[in-house]
C-alpha cells in the first residue's frame, strides 16, 4: 500500500458530504414520485399543481448542490476526490434538471395526449433514483463492494431500457402523428426523459470511478 493510501485511510474525513449526498437523493425521489404521478395523471387539471411541486423541488436540489459545491471549497480533506464530489452532484443535478425540463415543455406545448411512454419513461426514472439513493448509501464504505457494482449495472439497464422504449415512442410517434407540430411536442417531451436516465447512467459511471480509486 502507497504512502498515499494510507494517508487517505489515518487522515478524518469530513462526512458533511455524505448527508448532502443523501438530502439531495432524497429531494431526487421526491421529484420522481411526483413524476410518476403526472404522468399517470389522467386530469389534466392536476398537472399545474404537479408540475409546480416538480419545479419548487429542482430549486432546492439546486440550492443543495450549492451548499456541496461551497463545503468542497471549505474542506481541505474529502471523502472521497474533489473532482468526483463536483461531478457527482453536478449529475445528480442534471437528472432532476431534465425532469423539470420535460415539465416545463408539458406547461409550455399544453401536449393533446400523454403517450403511454411517458409512463414508462417515468418509471424507469423512479427506479434510477431507487439505483441512485443505494448507490450514495455504498459509497460511504471503503471496503470492497459488490453491492456498488451491482447498482452500477442495474443503472445501465435501466438506462438501456429507456434508450429501447424512446426509440420505439419515436418510431410509433413518427408513424401515428398527423399533426406535425403535436409530434415536435411530444418528441421534445420524450427526449427529455430519456436524457434523465442518460445522466443517471453518468452518476453510475462517476460511482465506479469513486469505487476504482479506493481499490
Amino acid at each position: 500500500m502507497t504512502i498515499d493510501k494510507l494517508f487517505k485511510i489515518f487522515t478524518p474525513k469530513d462526512h458533511t458530504f455524505y448527508l448532502l449526498f443523501e438530502e439531495d437523493v432524497a429531494n431526487l425521489l421526491k421529484i420522481a414520485e411526483l413524476l410518476c404521478r403526472l404522468m399517470n395523471s389522467t386530469d389534466s387539471s392536476q398537472w399545474i399543481s404537479l408540475i409546480q411541486q416538480i419545479k419548487a423541488l429542482e430549486r432546492v436540489g439546486d440550492e443543495i448542490s450549492n451548499r456541496i459545491l461551497d463545503n468542497l471549497d471549505k474542506s481541505f480533506i474529502t471523502p472521497f476526490d474533489r473532482e468526483d464530489i463536483q461531478a457527482l452532484a453536478t449529475s445528480i443535478d442534471d437528472v432532476a434538471d431534465n425532469i423539470n425540463r420535460a415539465c416545463n415543455r408539458i406547461m409550455l406545448y399544453k401536449p393533446k395526449t400523454f403517450m403511454v411512454e411517458f409512463s414508462k419513461l417515468a418509471d424507469l426514472i423512479m427506479e434510477a433514483a431507487r439505483l441512485i439513493e443505494s448507490g450514495i448509501k455504498n459509497i460511504k464504505r471503503t471496503d470492497s463492494n459488490p453491492e456498488l457494482t451491482e447498482v452500477c449495472i442495474e443503472i445501465s439497464r435501466v438506462e438501456n431500457r429507456a434508450d429501447d422504449i424512446y426509440h420505439k415512442a419515436i418510431s410509433r410517434l413518427f408513424e401515428e402523428e398527423a399533426d406535425p407540430i403535436e409530434l415536435i411536442k411530444i418528441k421534445d417531451i420524450l427526449k427529455s426523459l430519456e436524457r434523465a436516465t442518460d445522466h443517471a447512467k453518468t452518476v453510475s459511471t462517476i460511482f465506479k470511478t469513486i469505487a476504482i480509486k479506493r481499490t
